[in-house]
């Protein structure tokens, strides 16, 4: 079976010339509800207030215990931050390794590091 490159273009590609006009419709200071903001980023409703739970949803303006608004100019800023062309770009650098240390292993349930293990010369 031959693998060959794709060729066409992706759906955002499509979409690409739409979500730029709908981004530069209105002004900056705008105040979005969050259906509307939700229709803007495609995202549903629900996925924007579980980000406000967790707090990894854009930026948003609590107008009183029941009126929450998005300004426009802080979500696309909160957009640009998130930009990558690779994933090796949003690696943090600085965030320890995930899993075992190269040369460790595991005894009795406990991981012990290389130095730990007996296995020095």
């Amino acid at each position: 079976m031959a693998i060959t490159m794709f060729t066409g273009r992706h759906h955002l590609d499509r979409r690409a010339l739409d979500l730029i006009e709908a981004a530069n419709e209105g002004t900056d200071d705008e105040l979005l509800s969050t259906p509307r903001t939700a229709v803007w980023l495609g995202v549903s409703p629900e996925w924007l207030e579980i980000g406000r739970s967790k707090g990894w949803g854009p930026p948003y303006l609590r107008l009183s215990p029941r009126r929450v608004r998005y300004c426009r100019g802080d979500v696309k800023r909160w957009l640009q931050e998130r930009l990558h062309r690779s994933t090796a770009e949003y690696a943090d650098p600085l965030a320890s390794r995930a899993g075992r240390q190269p040369g460790s292993r595991v005894v009795a349930g406990k991981v012990l590091r290389p130095e730990e293990s007996g296995d020095a010369a």
